[in-house]
């Protein structure tokens, strides 16, 4: 398929596949960006390719450098802090989206979570998912605020879970603990599902700092 971009809103556009690329760690965090090579890569002017990576730069994903562009890759310590803050801002939204979660709701987690069980599924896929079951429940918060705070916290860790998900031999564990989260979510069981999301969140922590250590 073609990456050419044939669209009007060609800074958006490029802005959007930049974004998901380094958000996926498809451009992993430390490599350096050839402004040329995403111009020719999408068929478009480095312009548009310039004002995306200052959006990008604005929101903390790349720097600009003399001679170049880097993506912004995360000390162990601020990888640390990314996870802390996730995990306040999601107890949050948990404490909120409980209030006002529905059956149909729940349906859709279970959906989601019986897709995230086949043993057979692409990690990229996996990770989309996992990505939505979480979001997915914290839309029930009903706070825009509050979601869009997550979003923007995923976004930075993102593509750390590239390493979590080439860390672990298979999901099991991963799919353990979402079971136990949906279970007590069905069951208004607020204090538990706090502790719950709190465990998961440092297990998923716990797996990528370990793999940042065995990398230096």
């Amino acid at each position: 398929m073609s990456d050419i971009i044939k669209v009007p809103s060609v800074n958006n556009e490029v802005y959007d596949r930049l974004k998901q690329r380094i958000t996926l760690g498809v451009i992993p965090p430390g490599k350096k960006i050839s402004i040329r090579t995403i111009a020719e890569l999408f068929g478009v002017s480095t312009m548009p390719v310039r004002e995306a990576l200052r959006m990008l730069q604005a929101e903390g994903f790349i720097t600009f450098e003399r001679r170049s562009v880097t993506v912004n890759k995360l000390s162990v310590e601020e990888v640390k802090q990314m996870f802390t803050i996730r995990k306040h801002l999601e107890m949050l939204a948990a404490e909120w989206s409980i209030e006002h979660v529905t059956n149909t709701d729940l349906g859709v987690l279970e959906d989601i979570l019986e897709s995230m069980a086949n043993p057979n599924m692409d990690v990229t896929e996996w990770r989309k998912l996992n990505k939505l079951f979480h979001l997915r429940f914290y839309e029930c918060s009903k706070s825009s605020h509050v979601l869009e705070l997550i979003k923007n916290v995923w976004d930075k860790v993102e593509p750390y879970m590239t390493i979590y998900s080439s860390s672990v031999d298979d999901f099991q564990e991963a799919h353990i603990q979402h079971r136990e989260i949906l279970d007590l979510i069905q069951q208004r069981n607020l204090p538990l599902l706090l502790e719950k999301i709190a465990d998961h969140l440092i297990y998923t922590c716990d797996v990528v700092l370990k793999a940042l250590s065995n990398k230096k």
